[in-house]
């Protein structure tokens, strides 16, 4: 323990230095990495001299026209330099952060595409351009959204809601095809004669909470065989285009593809719809006082509700 104490402390000492050294290596030379610095390039030179001593080696050989790196130098660098950049970089997202609002907005590729998109444009119409809008969309809820994400929407059930969590739209699903599929294939006069038809499958991950054809046509009490395989889909807007272009049948989320059905791009192939207590669930760091992720997130609530917002 006594071994790691002392290193700390060296680290923490010579951490000036260290970035020192790395800025001499890029320049090649004591007054470039001065000018980077804002000091002059006698300090400069002092801290390599302090930081070759603490090690005990030499890092760069003196030449005439600047310096060049030793053996144990270029070692050095190879730590020392991708430390420093994913440092610079870290601190630069935060300055930037702190000078131009984000919101990072996690969300599954349905309600990415079908929900957050189309209105996109009229978020920042009516928030400004002041707030940095990003959206990171996954098909499955991330293990560990990290620090970094403001806001997530994903499918959840209700029973895993807490205090403050909103939820935009409950899922309801009904099966949908393009008129042409359902011309040629129809009419289907009962959810059970779906069995025979070409279905168009979401591929569904272990932590998913979405609805799935068996579970659709477990919750309508259907039971029996398949007479044709799924064609599967790793992400929803490729099942949705598929059933548009006439390939089968999908499962329609209402709220997500009410336009489509609007245009009449997919009808409704049976009166059946699936209701479930899952949904899209709206969630953020309620001990966040940071404008932009409070304002992104009564947005989406109000316009999810078919509310102005105010």
């Amino acid at each position: 323990m006594s071994d790691i104490s002392s290193i700390n402390r060296k680290l923490s000492y010579n951490l000036v230095a260290l970035h020192t050294f790395d800025l001499v290596a890029r320049h090649g030379n004591f007054t470039g990495a001065a000018e980077a610095l804002g000091l002059t390039q006698s300090a400069v030179s002092q801290k390599i001299k302090g930081l070759e001593t603490e090690l005990g080696i030499a890092l760069f050989k003196r030449e005439h026209r600047g310096v060049s790196l030793t053996n144990e130098g270029v070692r050095l660098l190879n730590v020392v330099r991708p430390a420093m950049t994913q440092m610079g970089n870290s601190v630069a997202s935060l300055l930037e952060r702190k000078s131009k609002p984000r919101v990072r907005i996690s969300a599954d590729f349905a309600f990415s595409s079908f929900w957050l998109l189309p209105r996109l444009s009229h978020l920042r119409a009516e928030l400004g351009d002041e707030i940095e809008i990003q959206i990171l969309a996954a098909q499955a809820p991330p293990d560990d959204y990290g620090d970094d994400c403001d806001i997530k929407i994903h499918v959840s059930p209700r029973s895993s809601m807490v205090d403050g969590d909103v939820m935009l739209l409950q899922e309801r699903v009904t099966a949908v095809s393009s008129p042409a599929y359902l011309g040629a294939h129809g009419p289907i006069a009962a959810s059970a004669n779906l069995l025979d038809c070409h279905l168009l499958s979401l591929s569904k991950p272990a932590s998913a909470e979405w609805q799935t054809w068996q579970g659709w046509f477990d919750r309508l009490g259907i039971a029996g065989e398949r007479s044709k395989n799924y064609i599967s889909f790793n992400n929803y807007d490729m099942v949705v285009q598929s059933a548009v272009a006439g390939d089968g049948i999908a499962l329609g989320w209402l709220g997500l593809i009410d336009n489509l059905l609007a245009d009449g791009r997919l009808v409704q192939v049976t009166g059946d719809v699936v209701a479930s207590d899952a949904g899209y669930v709206m969630s953020r760091d309620y001990s966040s006082r940071l404008r932009g992720p409070n304002l992104v997130f009564e947005w989406i609530a109000a316009h999810s509700a078919g509310l102005a917002f105010k």
